[in-house]
């Protein structure tokens, strides 16, 4: 199992912290004579520009300095910095998104991630479009909590939106960027921009990267979990009067790696002799890969009119990725057998102990292939600002089409003998998606207003395919057609639709200059499915999981100190989720792995966000954020003889919480700059089932910078650190029960440190 962390560095960093606040004084009569205070942070979360301090909605944003001043690389790290986010990836192209107890590791085609993800305001449908490095951003927005008015596409549990910078007119300018660091670590960063006339502007960025892996595969010798990426973003932005303008975005991205580590952390019985010494070092069977491709294009026009203004989006993608590893992280020779019902001549060993004692019991060589492509367009119109009503309305439309393949070559050694064989299912589906929304917002008066919205939304999915191969989960290795029979194969399709209202209120209240109070209520929707992965019959293979829906309530309060030198904004939340698709393992038998499907259930979330920004001098600033989470099933939901009502939500640890100081002085005519971040989870249970054996102990990271930036913030160096203690923390967690229970973990990089040296021109 995970070994539990000491609190000893972290309390020392907290020390450190504390000391360093009542060492440097904080008064008013400072307050008046430097005159100096945070800047103004502008979001887009409700699809117009406002203040972050008077937005009624429980949203994080990371600025594009921000995030190159905490070294923030990829959604991960952003993850970790925003309370009730919780981020894991089994694998590179496949990420499980989580916010304040609700999400979704369902891979299957016919499902869909409960946590929207939005570039520029498109709807990626595919977890491969945000695995990617995060580059050429101004800005990235994580709104929580059910967004169903204004986002709705599956936003149960909240939305992150990345936001691009758009070519300028005003002239040309560019960067470039090089990092080398340990693991042969080269990455590159760099953009362009140039107007091409007084209307029209281009804009082109870039970035590639190319890493030594983390671990090592005994078995072969060679490093995996590496990464090589490359990312390519062209932009066109055309301004033909002042009141309209269009930007037309076409983007790729290639990713190719093998698959990281999966480590025997724990085993019931004849496991535990193949438990590696080292959590990132193990010997498999085979290397495998990791490859992924993600390509789009976007068309996007505002046409500022008397009336208000039509926005426009177009958007086209495609999401490919093929996924080749042993899951069951053993080193098989599959040609030594003992069969204690076959012929003996064939037996190459003489008992089953022998053969226990040349490898695990199992082998779980896995393919995953899914190819697929999207078309979208949102209309939107907002009107004039002008008077004490304000509303905005719009059309949304969607049609995403995968096509997915899962194939297994598989090696048990169990009391019965040795089982080998192949399965495989291949899966497509169709699904159309509209919705229709709007909402208004009435001032009742400088201070007071009232905001209601509603949103209908309809998704039909076609979803088909077949099912073949030897099975290892029955007593004949077969299938079950949808008629009783037992058969080496079957095809299916079957068709649903789902529609659902999701209204919303707010009232805020702007109490003073630097108190903003609001309170919310909004639901949110996810459409049904179905679940594509090891259908050992037809009738599951068509039988479709409910949508699930979530209500919440929310207070929350904005608020500024000290000449707005000092910010402090929470949120309290009950948020009611109603048939949750939950992901589980259900037995097969007393000597065969359990089998995936996903049942609905209902729960309840409620917790408490505090985020805080303090300028404590004009060279010292400290922020950070916590985020209380209760997240339990309330209702009856039966997994083999086991009920999980009263269980924890997975994913959902109950305390989590970052800090993070930044100090600058001059060295000569630069300036020099430290920072330190530490980031805090509490312990909590990978999976519903609350078993023991899926539970994650606390964990932290501590991430350090020292940068030079010259005078005219021409050029900069940094040397960088990220996870500073060398902490071994939990990307993924597995719990397989063939003979006997056995733990598979993967983890977050190690330490990692480097320089990044940036030239602007």
């Amino acid at each position: 199992m995970t070994m539990r962390h000491q609190p000893t560095t972290r309390l020392n960093y907290l020390a450190l912290t504390i000391a360093a606040l009542v060492a440097t004084p904080i008064t008013p009569v400072m307050a008046e004579q430097k005159k100096f205070a945070l800047e103004e942070v502008l979001v887009t979360a409700r699809h117009k520009s406002e203040s972050l301090q008077s937005t009624p909605v429980a949203v994080s944003a990371f600025s594009e300095s921000l995030m190159k001043d905490a070294n923030i690389t990829g959604l991960d790290d952003i993850a970790g910095r925003v309370p009730g986010f919780q981020m894991n990836a089994y694998n590179a192209a496949e990420p499980e998104l989580f916010m304040r107890g609700i999400g979704s590791d369902i891979e299957s085609a016919g499902a869909a991630a409960a946590i929207g993800i939005y570039i520029d305001g498109v709807y990626i449908s595919r977890g491969t479009g945000a695995t990617g490095d995060l580059f050429d951003l101004a800005r990235v927005e994580v709104l929580r909590g059910p967004q169903g008015t204004l986002y709705g596409k599956n936003v149960v549990g909240g939305a992150v939106n990345f936001i691009t910078k758009k070519p300028s007119l005003e002239g040309s300018e560019g960067s470039v960027e090089v990092t080398l660091g340990d693991y042969q670590l080269f990455e590159t960063k760099a953009y362009y921009n140039t107007p091409i006339s007084d209307t029209v502007a281009a804009k082109v960025a870039g970035t590639t990267l190319v890493r030594d892996g983390y671990g090592k595969n005994r078995h072969t010798g060679n490093a995996v979990d590496d990464s090589e990426r490359y990312s390519l973003r062209g932009q066109v932005l055309v301004q033909p009067s002042a009141d309209l303008e269009i930007v037309l975005s076409a983007d790729g991205s290639h990713a190719n790696g093998k698959p990281r580590v999966k480590h025997i952390a724990y085993s019931e019985g004849r496991n535990q002799a193949f438990i590696s010494d080292d959590e990132r070092e193990d010997s498999s069977t085979v290397d495998g890969f990791e490859k992924s491709r993600t390509e789009g294009v976007s068309l996007r026009a505002d046409w500022n009119t008397d009336a208000g203004t039509f926005t426009s989006i177009t958007a086209y993608r495609q999401n490919d990725y093929s996924i080749f590893e042993n899951a069951a992280a053993g080193l098989v020779d599959d040609t030594q057998v003992f069969d204690p019902w076959g012929d003996p001549a064939n037996n190459t060993v003489a008992s089953p102990e022998e053969l226990a004692m040349l490898q695990p019991d199992d082998q779980w060589l896995s393919l995953k292939d899914e190819k697929s492509n999207q078309f979208s367009q949102e209309f939107r119109f907002a009107n004039s600002a002008d008077g004490n009503i304000h509303w905005q309305a719009g059309a949304f439309f969607m049609r995403e089409d995968i096509e997915r393949l899962e194939s297994v070559d598989y090696w048990f050694d169990t009391q019965w003998g040795t089982t080998a064989g192949n399965v495989s299912n291949t899966t497509a589906n169709t699904t159309n998606s509209m919705a229709v929304f709007g909402q208004i917002t009435y001032d009742l008066s400088e201070k007071l207003s009232v905001t209601t919205g509603l949103r209908w939304s309809e998704d039909e999915k076609d979803f088909g395919g077949s099912a073949s191969g030897r099975r290892f989960d029955n007593f004949d290795n077969l299938h079950e057609d949808i008629n009783g029979n037992r058969v080496a194969s079957y095809s299916f399709n079957t068709k649903e639709s789902w529609d659902e209202w999701t209204p919303s209120l707010t009232v805020d209240y702007q109490a003073s200059d630097d108190v903003f109070l609001y309170f919310s209520y909004a639901k949110g929707y996810k459409a049904g499915g179905y679940n594509g992965e090891g259908m050992e019959k037809e009738l599951e293979a068509i039988t479709p999981f409910e949508p699930e829906t979530a209500v919440n309530h929310e207070f929350g309060f904005k608020t500024q100190w000290l000449d707005n030198r000092i910010q402090l904004n929470g949120a309290v939340f009950i948020t009611d989720y109603e048939d949750i698709q939950n992901q589980v393992w259900v037995s097969t038998g007393d000597s065969t792995p359990d089998n995936l499907q996903v049942l609905n259930g209902s729960g309840k979330a409620k917790g408490a966000e505090l985020e805080f920004t303090a300028l404590v001098t004009e060279n010292f600033n400290i922020m950070g954020s916590y985020g209380y989470l209760d997240a339990k099933f309330t209702d009856d939901l039966l997994v083999d003889d086991e009920n999980l009502k009263g269980n924890d939500m997975r994913r959902s640890p109950a305390h989590s919480f970052n800090i993070a100081t930044s100090y600058d002085w001059q060295v000569g005519d630069n300036t020099a700059n430290f920072r330190i971040d530490y980031r805090y989870q509490d312990e909590y249970f990978f999976d519903n089932s609350n078993n023991p054996l899926t539970q994650v102990a606390s964990e932290y990271s501590v991430d350090a910078s020292l940068k030079l930036t010259s005078s005219d913030s021409s050029w900069s160096v940094k040397l960088w650190g990220k996870n500073l203690t060398d902490e071994l923390n939990v990307a993924s967690s597995t719990v397989y029960a063939a003979w006997d229970d056995t733990v598979f973990n993967v983890y977050h990089p190690p330490r990692t440190y480097g320089i990044t040296g940036s030239y602007n021109f």
